[in-house]
């Protein structure tokens, strides 16, 4: 995994992190979020609610009738930042540092804890050097985190990254100083601990920079962030006759944690459809035996929960048999179970100059024969398409909320993952689930214009 560009270095950086004053705030559980693109509208007001000074304000600020060029989310994102500056609710450390980050969590009942650091990587395009993106983007995303950045000046959240540490070199350095007290500690709304240390010293940062010098880092999640800021750079770039690549501006703040981690889950993203208004759900039915077996789940609504546990639980174990297959929901307690019929199918369906390994993802199959070949809207899944990580959830907007049908999927293996990227391939929109998130809030990276990087 870390000879795929021998050739190339990976250039990361200590800097000086802005945090939380501990000195000013006391519940410190209430102003940080998960990062922007998993809260709904709803959880948006909650955050805003939840404290003066909660993060949501900077990283996903509300819109008002009226607003302009000179009054905006961004605008106001940006007055907030300078103002809790200014006021000193964050401040910025005096020396350089790397961020030790663990995050102890459960899943299926298991206690995890997941470890890693936080720093400062050296922009290159992706998949030109030793970064790889594993995600399809989408540009409105894109552009609003862009506008985001040149309001605040400042890399807000960390781009998740993997890479591969197998004798725990890394690990090891990380893990003396989790021997200290964190400097931020903090559990978020769905129980996970998080808590974050300082490394300043040299000795320690020059190790680590050695030791990440020859990896290969893959992009988890962020993959929106990362290609603004490369837009970032790009845009002040023609500004800079004098550019050297170690303005600050030529850097993103990215959380690095290793492949072998058993604490590195990857959950499942559901698909559900909207904004279909001649969907026939009876006519969808009838042509997905095109290429699927339907098998339906009978439920009523007393029993709508327990089949849709089985369902779940069906959809794990023939996944396991290396099949592809979907739960589909279609509301009025309508479950089925799609099992692709012919596995030719998958090469005949994918674009002839994709490698194996992508067009037997399980997000490709669905995408090509439902999206593509059965409705048409292979092209319009930004508008069409949802991306939801509970069951539950999924099947509330189907019945509550003007959707019209909902896809179970099992989660993208990490290995297929890493092949993926590894090929300079992407895979379709929002594929992976990384869990648990990264806390939004808890350090940030201002770029200063003027600044250099260098150690």
């Amino acid at each position: 995994m870390n000879a795929i560009i021998p050739h190339v270095v990976v250039k990361i950086f200590p800097f000086e992190g802005i945090l939380y004053n501990k000195g000013k705030l006391k519940k410190l559980d209430k102003v940080f979020t998960p990062p922007y693109d998993v809260i709904s509208p709803e959880g948006q007001d909650e955050f805003y609610k939840l404290h003066d000074f909660n993060y949501i304000r900077i990283i996903l600020g509300k819109d008002f009738a009226g607003d302009g060029d000179y009054n905006n989310k961004y605008v106001r994102s940006a007055a907030f930042l300078d103002g809790w500056l200014r006021h000193r609710i964050l401040t910025k450390d005096e020396k350089p540092a790397f961020y030790v980050y663990e995050q102890k969590f459960s899943l299926a009942g298991k206690k995890f804890s997941r470890i890693g650091f936080v720093g400062i990587l050296r922009l290159e395009d992706m998949g030109r050097g030793k970064v790889f993106p594993h995600e399809e983007t989408y540009s409105r995303a894109k552009l609003d985190r862009l506008q985001l950045m040149r309001a605040t000046s400042a890399n807000l959240e960390s781009i998740f990254t993997i890479f591969s540490d197998p004798k725990n070199k890394l690990i090891k350095v990380l893990k003396k100083y989790m021997r200290n007290k964190p400097v931020i500690e903090a559990t978020d709304q769905d129980k996970v601990k998080h808590r974050l240390w300082k490394i300043d010293k040299k000795p320690a940062i020059t190790k680590i920079i050695k030791e990440m010098r020859d990896k290969t880092v893959f992009i988890a999640d962020g993959h929106h962030r990362y290609e603004a800021a490369l837009r970032f750079k790009n845009e002040l770039k023609m500004k800079n006759t004098k550019f050297s690549e170690e303005e600050a501006y030529n850097h993103i703040m990215m959380y690095f944690t290793p492949i072998e981690d058993k604490g590195l889950a990857v959950l499942p993203i559901h698909r559900v459809l909207h904004n279909m208004p001649y969907f026939d759900p009876a006519r969808f039915e009838s042509d997905l035996e095109r290429y699927f077996e339907v098998i339906p789940y009978k439920a009523t609504k007393r029993t709508a929960a327990r089949v849709r546990k089985k369902l779940l639980k069906d959809l794990a174990k023939k996944g396991l048999d290396n099949k592809h297959v979907f739960g589909m929901y279609l509301g009025q307690n309508r479950y089925f179970l799609l099992v692709l019929k012919d596995e030719d199918i998958v090469d005949e369906m994918a674009e002839e100059e994709k490698p194996k390994a992508w067009k037997h993802l399980d997000v490709t199959v669905l995408h090509y024969s439902v999206f593509d070949r059965i409705l048409g809207i292979a092209n319009d899944t930004e508008d069409k398409v949802s991306y939801v990580k509970g069951d539950e959830e999924a099947v509330d907007r189907v019945d509550n909320h003007n959707c019209q049908v909902a896809f179970f999927l099992n989660p993208t293996k990490l290995e297929e993952i890493i092949s993926i990227a590894s090929k300079l391939e992407k895979m379709p929109h929002k594929s992976t689930y990384f869990y648990p998130k990264l806390l939004s809030g808890l350090v940030l990276f201002k770029i200063v214009h003027g600044e250099k990087i260098k150690l």
